[in-house]
């Protein structure tokens, strides 16, 4: 019975466990609980497009939107200056922002949901429009992280040695989205640049360090490829 028991026990440590944790909320166990003392969810693309969630859509405005579809969806200005918002945060990671200056004048902007987001993608736009912006950037970003134990975890009962020893293995994903918009007509354009991902192992000493190291190399690199899909993109 006690072999069938350590069977049991080990087959569920390899197995692993799978998580997801926002950008903004990104401290180690930010999957189980608020890690971030300021972090207050995070937008919706609805509050920043303005499509209310609960109002009934007619025809005529499906119609209408797709009319006005000939119209050229906004491209990215070097010579304007573009305030930048990230979904959940105070300010937008600082990352993004170095990654963004190597082509665009920017400003951040907070993207702690307001209590009553009705209206907010109009009060959003009026907000750019009185800072003299007229183009601006909300973007989203989710963790996403898959950890499984080895087999060294079935001998981690000798408190020393099993705290030195590597006996998690963790891949991690990170993917962005962002909305890029006129401030002036309110219509949008979309980037999502590939999804960037690390694989680590770690002991139990390391693993906040080994998480957070892999949290801060992967928006280093997505953040790097969302700025250069917009300075591709970028006209004078």
């Amino acid at each position: 019975m006690k072999k069938v028991m350590t069977a049991v026990v080990g087959a569920a440590l390899l197995l692993g466990a799978c998580s997801v944790r926002s950008i903004s909320n990104s401290g180690y166990g930010g999957e189980s609980g608020t890690t971030n003392a300021f972090y207050r969810g995070e937008l919706k693309e609805a509050d920043v497009i303005g499509v209310p969630p609960d109002t009934p859509v007619t025809e005529a405005e499906i119609a209408a939107a797709l009319k006005g579809g000939g119209q050229a969806l906004p491209q990215p200005r070097r010579s304007l200056p573009l305030m930048v918002v990230q979904s959940g945060a105070v300010v937008p990671d600082d990352l993004m922002l170095q990654a963004l200056r190597r082509g665009f004048t920017v400003e951040s902007f907070s993207g702690v949901p307001p209590a009553n987001t009705d209206d907010y993608a109009r009060r959003l736009r009026l907000m750019a429009a009185q800072g003299g912006y007229r183009q601006l950037l909300c973007y989203w970003g989710a963790l996403e992280a898959e950890r499984s134990g080895s087999a060294t975890k079935l001998v981690s009962w000798v408190p020393i040695v099993g705290a030195i020893i590597p006996d998690e293995r963790q891949r991690m994903r990170l993917r962005l989205k962002a909305l890029l918009v006129d401030v002036e007509t309110g219509r949008w354009r979309a980037y999502a640049p590939a999804p960037v991902d690390d694989t680590a192992i770690s002991t139990p000493l390391t693993r906040e360090d080994s998480d957070q190291d892999q949290v801060a190399q992967l928006k280093a690199k997505a953040y790097e490829a969302l700025a250069d899909d917009l300075i591709r993109a970028a006209v004078p």
